[in-house]
């Protein structure tokens, strides 16, 4: 017995052996199956992951998939982009068929990309997206302004406050020293102008900011591109939309100017230190005298109403809207009248055919105050604005200043537009995945101008002793033409989108006026240039154009839903440029990967997205004079000549043309992470781009014995701007309760790298400050930097006078500038830079909350790191009025540091830190209440929806700037930032109602 037990012990191991190894190895089961959509059709790469061994496999093209599992108790979640994520218990099944649930494409999901759209998941580029819901929050007549703050790496800056007015808009900093903004693309029709939009209209807005996703328009895409999408119809039947909003405009803020009395004091010390007797016998005796601010300005009514319909069916759909906005302004003077009229519409000729048009129709009436922001600035407060019997105050005596009011009663400038913007387009599918495209656009406008001045005097530097009118009447053709053919198709997985085509663009511009003075009668039924005078008649006539053809292509490709890759190319040649370069060709690539969409992250709940993406492309800048290119003669010259004194008209080159001019182009490098959190709860975007561009056209100088009145025009500079765009969003619903927070912020570095040329600067903004040039654009600096002397204190006393350098000759109690070379002495050469117009760092902010039918929206944006001029303290004829700041001045040793004596131009009003001030601010744009009626109400008096809302716009501005606004824009980039009187910024406030029936 004893002899057995060991070997006995040894078989029953060998067997418990045996049977553990056989258990183990029948644990390893298949589990098989199917995975479709809720049609049945089968989904080709859809994720199956078991989530106990992690274990995971990809559906093939019949959508099946095998794993080898340990047990059939395990569970497997299944996904597939565009589909609800489904959890699915093997519970002891080895066959499954799962369906999966198409996702509700979101507005967010789908974003309008160059030529078509694309899936957020699938974007290689980097688009910033704007509902048109959020834009429709803010009052005002431009889409464009209704952009500032909402969109990262997006700089939008009013043009004025003018009724009616614009912005300049800078995407990704300013690349260019000649024009910088971006392109529009409205449904499809190429624009540089988008002040027609009628808000009501806009769906959504996309803008596009790397080379990846600009590229596709080439020699357009350097300084970004704006998409805008207007409202369709669906099918289903017809709704009809009424919004109405009415509202009050005021002035943000008024300037600290000196009332009668300190006026009169300031004006009698100037006058002791010009050697002068006294102005004013008695200036304690004047009050607070004429605010000139509260002549010009008033409250004024802004409205708008709005009609739309939609509607159809699968193969026919319509949008119809009508729009008037009436906006008065608030210098007196001012007005700006809109009509809009659009329709979309889509018909079905069958099912691969397709028509379709969106189009626009545009009526505009303006009234111009005339510019009497400088002179309301600088007006005597001593005088009147005018008395009971209709005469005006005459301002001319001390401050050589016209009467504000008076200029506004004597000066009328009225203007009408009409304009058509809009396309037509033909698609049709045909093999499979295969579609082709063609669509015509238009863009025509034409405008009258007039204005009448009847005889007056006020005063000898403001009178007209012969009425006089004037006319200007033009047009304005751009007409589009693009044919371009589409594939899309998927197989095992690969997913390819591809793009070719061809598109051409003509525009023509053409303007015509004239004037002429002693008109029959001061009755606007004689505002005609037949009821002047002919002798001393002037006129003018001028145009413009260019063209363009297109060759564009791009491809996109998805592998798995994972791996990204798109492709895109343009060849442009345009009339704009020398023979020897019309073409310029513009390539760029860019990979993605969905990180979130590998095996490894399916079982990582809290991360729902996930993405890294990268583009590097070069793009182009075709915003150039149209004549550079062209040698110009001004044959509009005479000269005397000769015993007999005779008139000999002759001519002058205008121009230098350069037949090698080329492209400006921009090399963009941009990486970017896309992350969601907790099912998109949390959804954060980064990008980091690097822009340089190259070939900057530039003047460069020659000498005055050439005979070109300008300088020739070469390619030369190089910009570089880079910086970070951040975008951060939480949104959740909870019941009734539904809020979401966003904010986006974006920085930016601009540096100029050469000029080349011969140039070693270019100066600018001389009319701003007063004909100094005050901003000097230099190699390692940014684009329009000021540029003057430091202050380093004042002459308090004769030593000081004798210790310290001057430039010419100042006196005890001016301004001491710093010798920053060094040398011992004061000379223009101390000149440096003061500052950039440009903000490092831009930023918005937007909180939302809804509950039981309330809703409440509160909106920030605001902007740092810029610095403004404030020019108009830098004008100085007669002797204007002053800002409050000068009470502060110098009136004996030891009683300022900072501000001068009392002076009037010279030494003191040179360019200098003295007038700059920061520009940074922080400002509460938009607050917004309303209220839906609940459906029980709605339903008794038969509609829809009904929504009523309050709204404040521009309520607080948090700045250290003491001007009407810390926004201060010009047309040109090297002249930026200089106040000189800018039409201030309303603060708006409204009430309106939005029903839906």
């Amino acid at each position: 017995m004893n002899y057995y037990r060991p070997i006995q012990i040894r078989r029953l191991g060998l067997l418990a052996l045996l049977y553990l190894s056989s258990w183990g190895l029948s644990a390893q089961v298949q589990v098989s199956g199917t995975v479709n959509n809720e049609s049945g059709e089968p989904l080709v790469g859809a994720t199956v992951l078991a989530t106990q061994t992690r274990t995971g496999a990809n559906t093939d093209e019949a959508g099946k998939f095998t794993l080898s599992l340990p047990n059939l108790s395990d569970t497997l979640v299944v996904s597939y982009i565009g589909y609800e994520t489904q959890k699915v218990p093997i519970q002891s099944r080895s066959n499954l068929t799962i369906f999966l649930n198409e996702k509700e494409m979101s507005a967010d999901e789908v974003v309008v990309i160059g030529y078509g759209t694309q899936r957020k998941s699938d974007l290689t580029g980097s688009v910033s997206s704007v509902k048109g819901e959020e834009l429709q929050r803010i009052p005002t007549a431009s889409v464009a302004q209704s952009l500032q703050g909402r969109a990262a790496g997006v700089q939008v800056t009013p043009s004025s406050g003018e009724p009616g007015a614009g912005a300049v808009i800078r995407i990704r900093g300013v690349g260019t020293l000649n024009n910088a903004s971006p392109l529009f693309v409205v449904d499809g029709m190429l624009t540089d102008d988008i002040n027609f939009l009628n808000l009501n209209d806009v769906e959504s807005v996309e803008v596009l900011k790397d080379a990846s996703a600009t590229a596709i328009y080439g020699s357009r895409g350097a300084n970004g591109v704006i998409i805008i999408t207007t409202k369709r119809g669906t099918a289903g039947p017809t709704q009809f939309n009424v919004s109405a909003y009415y509202g009050t405009q005021e002035v943000t803020q008024y300037i600290d100017l000196t009332n009668a009395q300190e006026y009169a004091i300031l004006s009698n010390e100037l006058a002791a230190n010009d050697g002068r007797p006294e102005v004013f016998a008695e200036p304690d005796t004047f009050g607070e005298g004429t605010n000139w601010q509260d002549v010009i300005f008033r409250q004024a009514v802004i409205q708008n109403y709005n009609i739309s319909a939609s509607g159809g069916n699968k193969q026919n759909r319509f949008n119809i809207s009508a729009d008037f906005l009436s906006q008065e302004g608030i210098v007196e003077g001012s007005q700006f009248d809109r009509v809009t009229f659009r329709l979309n519409n889509n018909y079905g000729l069958t099912d691969a055919v397709r028509v379709g048009h969106n189009l626009a129709f545009i009526y505009e009436d303006r009234q111009f105050a005339p510019n009497v922001i400088g002179n309301a600035y600088r007006a005597d407060p001593t005088v009147v604005a005018g008395d009971t019997a209709g005469e005006f105050g005459n301002t001319a005596i001390r401050s050589s200043t016209g009467n504000p009011a008076a200029q506004i009663f004597y000066n009328s400038n009225n203007r009408q537009n009409v304009r058509s913007v809009g396309n037509v387009f033909l698609e049709a599918d045909f093999l499979s995945g295969f579609s082709y495209k063609s669509n015509f656009g238009i863009d025509a406008g034409a405008f009258q101008g007039k204005n009448f001045v009847p005889v007056f005097f006020v005063s000898s530097i403001q009178q007209n002793d012969t009425n006089n009118v004037s006319v200007n009447t033009g047009y304005e053709f751009n007409l589009l033409w693009e044919n371009t053919l589409s594939y899309s198709g998927e197989w095992n997985g690969h997913r390819v989108n591809a793009l070719a085509g061809i598109t051409a663009q003509r525009y023509r511009n053409e303007n015509l006026g004239g004037s002429r003075r002693n008109v029959a009668e001061e009755d606007p039924t004689f505002y005609y240039l037949s009821a002047g005078q002919l002798n001393g008649q002037t006129n003018y006539n001028s145009a413009f154009e260019w063209a363009m053809v297109s060759y564009l292509g791009r491809v996109n490709y998805s592998y798995q839903n994972r791996y990204l890759l798109t492709a895109t190319f343009r060849a442009d040649g345009s009339s704009r440029f020398g023979e020897n370069f019309r073409y310029g060709y513009f390539p760029s690539f860019a990979v993605g990967w969905n990180i979130s969409e590998e095996a490894f992250m399916l079982g990582v709940s809290a991360v729902s997205r996930l993405k890294l993406r990268s583009s590097w492309g070069q793009i182009g800048n075709d915003k150039i004079n149209t004549n550079a290119a062209i040698p110009l003669v001004d044959r509009g010259l005479g000269a005397v000549f000769g015993p007999g004194e005779q008139l000999l008209i002759g001519g002058t080159a205008v121009n230098l043309a350069n037949p090698d001019l080329r492209w400006e182009e921009t090399e963009q490098f941009d990486v970017g992470l896309e992350l969601g959190l907790l099912q998109d709860r949390f959804l954060a975007e980064i990008d980091y781009y690097r822009r340089v561009t190259y070939d900057i056209l530039v003047g460069v100088p020659i000498p005055d014995y050439v005979g070109s009145r300008n300088d020739p025009i070469i390619n030369a500079a190089s910009v570089l701007n880079r910086g970070v765009d951040l975008n951060l969003t939480w949104r959740e619903t909870r019941g009734k309760l539904s809020y979401s927070l966003n904010a986006v912020a974006s920085t930016v570095h601009n540096e100029v790298l050469s000029l080349g040329g011969g140039r070693e600067e270019i100066l600018g903004g001389g009319l701003g400050f007063g004909g100094e040039l005050g901003t000097r654009t230099t190699v390692g600096s940014p684009i329009g930097a000021f540029y003057g002397y430091q202050v380093d204190g004042i002459f308090q006393n004769e030593q000081e006078l004798e210790d310290f350098p001057r430039l010419g000759n100042e006196g005890v109690g001016d301004l001491r500038f710093a010798d920053t070379n060094g040398d011992g002495e004061l000379t223009p050469d101390d000149r440096v830079s003061l500052g950039s117009p440009i903000p490092n760092l831009i930023y918005g902010f937007n909180f939302s909350v809804e509950y039981a039918g309330l809703d409440l929206a509160v909106f920030f944006n605001g902007q740092s790191g810029n610095k403004i001029i404030n020019s108009k303290r830098m004008a100085r004829f007669g002797t204007p009025n002053f800002e409050a700041i000068f009470l502060d001045r110098w009136n004996g040793e030891g009683t300022s540091t900072t501000e001068p004596r009392i002076t009037n131009g010279g030494h003191n009003y040179l360019p200098s830190d003295r007038f700059l001030q920061d520009g940074s601010f922080m400002r509460l744009r938009n607050v917004q209440l309303g209220y839906t009626l609940p459906q029980i109400v709605t339903q008794k008096i038969g509609i829809g929806s009904m929504r009523l809302y309050l709204s404040g716009t521009n309520l607080i501005t948090w700045t250290e700037y003491t001007g009407y606004t810390p926004e201060i824009t010009s047309g040109s980039v090297i002249a930026v930032g200089i106040d000189s009187g800018q039409y201030p910024i309303a603060k708006v406030y409204n009430g309106g109602v939005q029903v839906n029936f």
